[in-house]
């Protein structure tokens, strides 16, 4: 038997993570920490095994994965473009979107990311100024008219919203198009939902694409949509993607807002509910600022803008990124899959004192802080997120319409506190109105 390498997590290590993981759930659900046990194992084997700074090396069977364990590492990988010498997609971020969409920008590599890169560019690109802005800003305000008070409501909110900003002109077939993606993006979360009810979720699959392009046959270049956006690069110049390889792209457009839009949206609610003291100070800025209609007034939303990214920060999202390593030449071994994951890198203490503590004064001065400038909530270089400005701007505006016209509170809540647990509690997030005009 080859001896395991040096600073490679053994099957002994692994075990103790999956037991502490089980116990916690099972004892004490409720206040379990999964995200701050997995960290804590990291930085227990990566102290234990001595690595060299270059990851913490996890061996299962003759699959290897290697798990970021700095910024500086972080940032090698990242700033290699996926066009030239940038890692590709891991395979298990391969396997699992090319279930729903194989042409999908997330999991392209070399001159197909080029391309779908430029298109995503200029489709998805914010400009407040623009001609989009205003009616974009008018589907967030007619979406969030009620209060909204649980993730449910608000991803509901949201999938109204993005009715309007993705596809346009909308009839009553379209309405049930935000579940329809939302269930689609839990098989693809899901290796088990995948195996054992994956024709189920073909079909579900194959009624998306006929109901996006039909909605794509009706586009024109005068929609005020980000489909629309797309007509007007049609006719296709050379290079450009043809109607399957385009429509591949608009199923992350939409999860975008009733998967980690709605995340970050709900969790700054709750965060900003639990702490009187910060929402009082966004509620000051929203009724300063007049924002209804005016979408340059959302974009100079500088404290609600800070409380979203700093609660991205302690609560990514999307937690995880998958690259793959080729193998060696001649290696009967798989190619090894190189792992971020966030809370990991956001909750490095050796960035700042207050990392774990919800400070959206850290993103407001000249320069962001050492633990704002290592968030990696819309990813970094090359790959960061073209549309991050179009999904603040809407977060942002449902902000305004909440918290300018109803106070909200959570109380009795871990969100309440500083030091913030590493994993979001779903369960003590739902908010509830002080007032309502």
């Amino acid at each position: 038997m080859n001896a395991r390498p040096q600073g490679e997590a053994g099957p002994g290590s692994l075990l103790r993570l999956g037991v502490t993981l089980a116990a916690g759930r099972l004892g004490r659900p409720r206040s379990f920490d999964p995200g701050r046990a997995v960290c804590h194992w990291a930085r227990a084997a990566l102290a234990r095994n001595g690595t060299d700074g270059s990851g913490l090396p996890v061996r299962v069977g003759k699959r290897g994965f290697l798990l970021v364990e700095s910024q500086a590492q972080s940032r090698e990988i990242l700033d290699g473009s996926p066009a030239t010498d940038g890692l590709p997609p891991g395979r298990l971020k391969r396997e699992a979107m090319g279930f729903l969409a194989p042409g999908a920008l997330t999991i392209a590599h070399g001159a197909d990311w080029s391309r779908l890169r430029a298109l995503h560019e200029e489709v998805l690109g914010f400009d407040p100024q623009g001609p989009l802005a205003a009616p974009f800003l008018a589907c967030v305000w007619e979406a969030f008219e009620g209060p909204v008070l649980s993730r449910s409501e608000i991803r509901a909110a949201m999938g109204r919203a993005m009715l309007g900003i993705v596809l346009g002109e909308r009839g009553e077939a379209d309405a049930d198009l935000p579940g329809e993606i939302h269930a689609l993006f839990g098989a693809v979360q899901s290796p088990l939902r995948r195996k054992l009810l994956g024709g189920r979720y073909r079909k579900r699959r194959e009624r998306l694409y006929a109901a996006l392009a039909e909605r794509w046959a009706k586009t024109t270049g005068d929609d005020p949509s980000l489909l629309g956006r797309a007509a007007r690069l049609a006719p296709l110049e050379t290079g450009r993607p043809d109607t399957q390889e385009l429509l591949d792209q608009v199923p992350h457009w939409m999860f975008t807002f009733t998967g980690s839009g709605t995340d970050l949206l709900h969790r700054t609610l709750a965060v900003l509910a639990a702490r009187v003291d910060a929402q009082a100070r966004v509620r000051a800025e929203i009724a300063s600022a007049g924002v209804q209609g005016r979408p340059e007034a959302i974009v100079g939303l500088d404290y609600v803008r800070a409380c979203l990214l700093e609660t991205g920060r302690l609560f990514p999202p999307v937690t995880r990124t998958f690259h793959a390593r080729p193998a060696a030449p001649g290696s009967d071994q798989a190619d090894e899959e190189v792992v971020h994951y966030f809370p990991l890198l956001h909750r490095d203490e050796t960035l700042s004192s207050s990392v774990h503590d919800f400070v959206p004064e850290r993103w407001l001065g000249p320069e962001p802080d050492p633990a704002a400038s290592a968030s990696l909530l819309f990813l970094a270089g090359p790959r960061s997120c073209p549309g991050w400005e179009l999904i603040l701007f809407v977060c942002a505006a449902a902000i305004a319409r909440q918290l300018g016209e109803h106070e909200m509170r959570i109380q009795d809540s871990r969100l309440s506190r500083d030091p913030l647990p590493f994993t979001f509690p779903n369960g003590e997030a739902r908010l509830h109105p002080v007032r309502t005009p």
